[in-house]
């Protein structure tokens, strides 16, 4: 229970930031203890001094309208801020349930009692993840273990002389029919949570052509196990990519994965070793010979499926990426 003081110095921060935020203007910035009040354009926000590093944390949304940034910007204010705003032209900031709302959360955010200050600054989207597990959020956050998956197979393939050009060779975010085209083959990468190492899961077949080799090309598909916890990162395989790495960045972009945000940092762990199938004339799936006079139906405009991998011939990453390299062709097993 907050004491009578406590409470009585609350109320009133609680009440003269509600009355700056039904007037701020364009320019504007008030100073409340140790962190400011601030309008920028249509951004209404506040500021956390962050000292000497700018906070890698980007457009991450602790509930339906506030956005959690690192920011430089803030007006008459020089260094590095953790921000907490919501968009004036989207949020009526004149309405007294928003503006109690986005005090309530402005104090919540700007606590610096028994450390708390220093804990959002060291984790800054890990409270946010807290305020959206207490208060919920209708932002969709994208799960990135998928795209983690293609990263870390990127990188080996990269490591290996398999990849030399990152942007026409990687093509899962651009929504190519194979995440990878390279000169040998092309490889789809799929990647499955909480399934047992001893057995393989089963995989997503999002269109009638994911499986569809293209030309006389090899085709394989790649299949990632992983539990949602452990210190495999989105962050950690993008440094590990090193150059280009604008390219990737612009790559995961088109997924809706930014550098700071909550998919940045969300932590996985490999159950097993990566293992590597051949989309060959045995494996389970669907193609045009499965229909009448081999054609999809008419008026089918997509098709997804299930496929298990249970006993079906793979061999590890490592051997599949060990042989390709050698100009050898991998040996599936059982």
């Amino acid at each position: 229970m907050p004491q009578p003081d406590e409470a009585k110095r609350r109320f009133e921060a609680k009440q003269s930031i509600k009355f700056r935020l039904g007037s701020i203007q364009t320019g504007e910035r008030f100073q409340f203890d140790d962190f400011f009040l601030f309008r920028r354009g249509t951004t209404v926000g506040a500021a956390i001094p962050a000292g000497d590093r700018l906070p890698a944390i980007h457009n991450v949304h602790p509930g339906r309208s506030y956005s959690l940034d690192g920011d430089n910007a803030v007006p008459g204010e020089p260094g590095n801020f953790l921000v907490l705003s919501v968009d004036a032209s989207e949020t009526d900031l004149s309405d007294d349930v928003k503006q109690e709302d986005f005090a309530d959360r402005i104090l919540s955010f700007s606590r610096w009692e028994n450390g708390a200050r220093e804990a959002l600054l060291r984790d800054p989207w890990g409270w946010a993840e807290r305020i959206i597990e207490m208060t919920g959020n209708a932002a969709k956050e994208v799960r990135p273990y998928p795209y983690l998956a293609e990263v870390l197979l990127l990188n080996d393939l990269r490591a290996a002389g398999l990849v030399g050009d990152v942007a026409t060779e990687y093509r899962g975010p651009d929504a190519g029919s194979h995440d990878f085209e390279l000169a040998s083959c092309s490889v789809e990468c799929k990647a499955h949570l909480h399934a047992a190492p001893d057995k393989p899961g089963e995989i997503t077949v999002s269109s009638q052509h994911q499986l569809a080799r293209t030309g006389d090309k090899p085709l394989y598909l790649a299949y990632f196990a992983m539990e949602d916890t452990g210190d495999l990162t989105v962050e950690e395989a993008a440094r590990a990519f090193g150059e280009p790495r604008a390219v990737l960045l612009e790559k995961l972009r088109k997924t809706g994965i930014e550098e700071g945000d909550f998919a940045w940092f969300r932590p996985y762990h490999l159950v097993c070793e990566p293992l590597v199938y051949e989309i060959d004339g045995s494996f389970p799936r669907i193609t045009p010979k499965t229909f009448p006079d081999g054609k999809f139906p008419a008026g089918i405009v997509s098709l997804e499926y299930h496929v298990s991998l249970q006993n079906l011939p793979r061999c590890t990453l490592g051997d599949f990426v060990a042989a390709l390299a050698a100009g050898s062709k991998p040996t599936f097993t059982t």
